[in-house]
């Protein structure tokens, strides 16, 4: 036996290397300090090198690599292990491993429905996850916790979806019948009846209000007749059957010539030919006095251009809106 250390008795090399052979181990340090200074010693077993301090060593501390070799040995599942287990964890399931490593390398697995996937089998026994394609297929249609009867495939839009981003522009409100579905006020004046859109209508809306359209409005119309009977539908900048401030008089072609054959055909500025007769005044000036031939000039486009340019002439200012007797 091994003196232990009493009253401050320190150990010599001799007996420290006694006590490590007697484990089958060689001491490979030549000089021992204390308690705490650690020791070079091979393990004889793997011959393995290691450091160690005699306190730790008297305590059961051995070679941590033959320690972790014997441990992963015993602890090491086989192959019929496997394969028992998985069918106890899951019936109808087969592991089709052939050789096995570790438990951080995936195995081969078949479900009860014939899917084939690959799986650690520390994920298949601790975490109980199984067959991901049948996972996908079970949370699909019904199996799914936010399912509300297949509006997509319907063609059906959901208020708690789309209302919110079309109801400052639109008048919106849930279908009586149906709480989660959508329904919208028709376009058409005449009409303004409360109906269900089309999914695909509500967001080909969406797209106009946020730019992203490339030409339309695609505005909600209940049907076919109430989309052609609009007054804006298909109509850009005037509604239909409806003709804007026109700044030409129906007389208009007939002025001109008396104007340029008075003239003679000459830019009365620069002495060109002279193609335009240009008013003194807009129409919206003075309607009446407008149609005499006093009141215009033969120009040429160079002319005309410049004269249109200047404040007063310009196409803004001949608006009717921005006449002084407008």
């Amino acid at each position: 036996m091994i003196r232990k250390k009493k009253n401050n008795i320190k150990l010599n090399y001799k007996e420290v290397k006694k006590y490590i052979e007697s484990f089958n181990d060689e001491l490979l340090s030549k000089e021992y300090k204390n308690a705490h200074t650690k020791l070079e010693i091979k393990c004889k077993n793997k011959k393995h090198i290691y450091w160690v301090t005699w306190n730790n060593y008297h305590q059961g501390n051995r070679c941590r690599k033959c320690s972790y070799e014997n441990t992963s040995i015993k602890r090491k599942l086989t192959l019929e292990y496997i394969k028992s287990e998985t069918s106890k964890l899951a019936e109808g399931y087969i592991c089709r491993v052939k050789k096995y490593k570790n438990v951080e390398t995936k195995l081969p697995f078949t479900c009860n429905k014939g899917h084939e996937f690959w799986m650690t089998f520390h994920s298949f026994k601790s975490s109980n996850q199984r067959c991901p394609i049948c996972w996908k297929e079970s949370i699909k249609g019904k199996g799914h916790p936010n399912w509300k009867g297949g509006v997509k495939k319907l063609n059906i839009p959901l208020y708690d979806t789309y209302a919110h981003q079309i109801n400052w522009i639109e008048k919106v409100k849930r279908d009586p019948k149906n709480k989660d579905y959508l329904q919208v006020k028709c376009t058409n004046s005449n009409c303004r009846k409360w109906f269900m859109p089309n999914l695909s209508n509500v967001k080909n809306r969406i797209k106009v209000l946020n730019n992203k359209a490339k030409y339309g409005e695609n505005r909600f119309y209940c049907s076919e007749e109430c989309k052609q009977s609009c007054s804006i539908y298909g109509q850009k900048k005037y509604p239909k059957k409806f003709k804007g401030n026109s700044q030409q008089r129906p007389d208009q072609k007939e002025w001109a010539n008396l104007v340029k054959k008075r003239d003679n055909n000459i830019c009365q500025i620069c002495g060109k030919e002279g193609k335009i007769a240009h008013h003194f005044e807009g129409l919206n000036v003075n309607p009446i006095m407008s149609a005499d031939t006093d009141m215009g000039i033969t120009l040429c486009k160079e002319c005309d251009k410049r004269a249109h340019s200047n404040i007063g002439c310009r196409s803004i200012d001949l608006r009717k809106e921005n006449s002084c007797n407008a």
